[in-house]
């Protein structure tokens, strides 16, 4: 018979694809995490991973295993969901980096509302790289977040390019020095846009590095400088150069909800996934919400 609370922790492994964070996740040790998997691929008498260097992989059977742990993970937290009264649960704790707050938000939090609409919800900003952390350690139950390369990690929300925005009327190709203001060094967009301007032999300048997506716009169109955003974050009206023309390219990237290994008690992976699909497909309403930003 397999225990819920091992399948939950398998699916910890799969989803983080670390022993390390998945440990993070549910609040234990990395040794622990590995004696709990130790127990299931006992139990099932299989073997359910396997390392490739550095890389943890799913085996065949860790594989088929997959879908079976979360529709059960997912039918037990439906009951424990139907048994709970929404007005005594905590509220909910969201995540979301600073590029995404005024876009992807508000559609996310008239989706929740409409599923509950006695439910607060605090929302938390701050690049993907600090809200990883945090949601690892239990201080999130979901979050916003860019998908690592490779990874499954949560359930995708859409797709969005990298994209260079100019002040109005500025030729780059006539600019001998580019004068930079881009996002935190953990950004991906800053070690692109830095390396591809170095591929390029271009001249440039990091004039302002802030974590603020408003801020950066105001420093294109007020102070003249050149950033790397992501198209949905730029505001209406500003100028944008299509990467690989006169700058380099800059990434796609995939927007995703990522989902804490012990979430809320209501909002679960099944109403989650069926959020993000909402999402996705644009089935979603401007209704007022209230919310405390933080």
């Amino acid at each position: 018979m397999m225990e819920t609370e091992l399948l939950r922790t398998f699916l910890a492994v799969v989803d983080t694809g670390s022993f390390t964070r998945a440990a993070r996740q549910i609040f234990r040790t990395q040794a622990a995490v590995s004696q709990q998997m130790k127990r299931l691929e006992q139990t099932l008498g299989k073997t359910l991973f396997e390392r490739e260097g550095r890389v943890l992989e799913l085996t065949q059977d860790g594989k088929a295993l997959t879908g079976y742990a979360r529709r059960i993970v997912n039918l037990h937290d439906e009951a424990m969901q139907q048994l709970q009264q929404e007005e005594a649960c905590p509220p909910l704790r969201l995540g979301c980096p600073d590029d995404y707050l005024h876009t992807v938000v508000p559609g996310l939090l008239a989706l929740i509302e409409q599923r509950f609409p006695k439910l607060e919800v605090q929302i938390f900003g701050g690049s993907t790289n600090r809200l990883r952390p945090q949601l690892d350690a239990g201080e999130l139950h979901l979050s916003v977040m860019t998908r690592h390369p490779g990874s499954d990690e949560g359930y995708t929300l859409f797709q969005d390019q990298g994209v260079w925005v100019i002040p109005d009327g500025m030729d780059p190709e006539k600019v001998e020095v580019l004068p930079l203001a881009l996002s935190e060094p953990d950004c991906k967009f800053y070690s692109t846009a830095i390396d591809g301007l170095e591929k390029l032999g271009r001249r440039y300048q990091v004039r302002a590095v802030v974590n603020n997506t408003a801020l950066l716009a105001e420093l294109v169109r007020r102070n003249g400088m050149v950033s790397a955003m992501v198209t949905s974050g730029v505001p209406a009206g500003m100028t944008t150069l299509e990467a690989g023309t006169t700058l380099p390219d800059l990434p796609s990237v995939a927007i995703v909800m990522a989902v804490a290994a012990k979430g809320h008690p209501l909002v679960t992976a099944p109403v989650i996934q069926q959020i993000c699909q909402a999402f996705r497909s644009g089935t979603w309403n401007p209704v007022p919400l209230s919310a405390t930003v933080s």
